[in-house]
């Protein structure tokens, strides 16, 4: 009669992989690689067609930066926090297209203010 015994391996961990911050699930390597992703993108995408001063460019990096964390929280969406994979991208999609992302929703705020006002468009 032959015991076999099996011992369960656990793998190395550097730290949670996901902590709650102020009652929000937070996946921690997916936002790392969001953000990282979001500030590379920002450096090397092209210049915007107007330009904007140094106060501009950063206060632009740290809006993207709180709708990353929305998205990637899962505040924007189904309400689940994505995965490493489709956070890099957002970040990097955000990095590349930030200013126009911002003008969309501005526009997008002014359509509804208009609509809930009764204003005509001109």
């Amino acid at each position: 009669m032959k015991i076999s015994t099996s011992v369960a391996i656990a793998a190395p961990s550097i730290g949670p992989a996901v902590v709650t911050i102020l009652g929000t699930e937070v996946p921690v390597l997916a936002m790392l690689l969001s953000i990282t992703g979001l500030i590379l993108a920002r450096v090397i995408a092209p210049p915007p067609l107007r330009k904007l001063s140094r106060l501009q460019e950063w206060c632009l990096t740290a809006l993207l930066i709180v709708i990353l964390i929305l998205i990637v929280t899962g505040e924007i969406g189904d309400g689940t926090p994505i995965k490493a994979g489709p956070a890099a991208l957002w970040g990097i999609g955000l990095g590349f297209s930030g200013l126009l992302v911002i003008e969309f929703f501005g526009d997008r705020a002014i359509a509804m203010l208009r609509a809930a006002f009764g204003k005509d468009q001109a």
